[in-house]
């Protein structure tokens, strides 16, 4: 997503010419610079050259600055673009809560936003090397450095004061961008977070009523398996005895309830 390019005096080639997005931000940076038939491409580059209307201007800062600016300008964009997308986004999978569907929306966007922050704190940090080094920064002022050494002098440390501001600028830029995407990423990450939860909630909720309707299911089994032990057609000299079948009924029916009862109370802890 960055333009790459080697700057010199009075004509600067940027790579990439084949990629249209780089052709594009070719022509905004030239329609900036000094009007838009000053560049050309050639072999997969694009090659910028020093207006007549522009000998008193420092072309290269003047170039750094736009491709810089063009840069940010572009993740300014794309951070644009994202926010309605995670906001829909955001609807829908509240919506769809207790649907896996919901999880599996959030991650491509996720990934998504990773990348772009990756690209983010990649020209960040090529900014902030080039500020901390106050020599990278002498050498931006090549026409300066050029002067200089006609008239056989150096150049003082503080010549790159003006360059330093510029930089820093659109470093502040580019980590306002890069808080925003954090933010978008947290939201993303909350939302999913929550989905889980939601999940997890519901699923324990099932595992619950499957554990009730197993207990029960025991519960009824002590009578059924007594139902069946004297429904087999043995004689057991209790099939003439009086009030053995309700006693019978009743310990059987006593005992499913005790198991009943007693896995409810520990299940609850009380």
């Amino acid at each position: 997503g960055c333009v790459r390019a080697v700057i010199n005096k009075e004509s600067a080639l940027i790579f990439d010419a084949h990629n249209p997005t780089i052709k594009q931000q070719a022509i905004r940076i030239s329609q900036q610079l000094m009007g838009k038939d000053n560049f050309a491409f050639r072999d997969g580059e694009i090659i910028f050259r020093k207006g007549v209307k522009n000998k008193s201007t420092q072309f290269e800062i003047d170039m750094v600055e736009q491709i810089v600016r063009e840069v940010c300008t572009m993740y300014s964009r794309r951070i644009r673009l994202y926010e309605p997308i995670v906001n829909s986004l955001m609807d829908r999978v509240t919506n769809e809560a207790f649907s896996p569907s919901g999880l599996h929306k959030l991650v491509p966007l996720k990934d998504s936003l990773q990348h772009f922050e990756m690209n983010v704190k990649g020209a960040l940090h090529c900014i902030t090397e080039l500020l901390s080094n106050d020599e990278d920064l002498l050498d931006l002022l090549l026409t300066e450095k050029a002067i200089a050494k006609s008239e056989d002098r150096t150049l003082p440390i503080e010549s790159h004061a003006n360059v330093e501001m510029i930089l820093e600028e659109y470093a502040r830029q580019l980590n306002s961008t890069l808080l925003e995407i954090d933010y978008m990423l947290q939201r993303v990450q909350s939302k999913q977070d929550m989905v889980a939860l939601s999940l997890d909630a519901y699923r324990n909720r099932m595992i619950q009523m499957n554990l009730y309707l197993t207990i029960g299911g025991i519960s009824l089994a002590f009578g059924t398996a007594v139902a069946g032990f004297f429904g087999m057609n043995l004689e057991n000299g209790w099939e003439e005895a009086e009030g053995v079948f309700g006693l019978v009924v009743t310990g059987s029916c006593l005992f499913g309830a005790g198991f009943l009862g007693g896995c409810y109370y520990y299940l609850n802890g009380s």
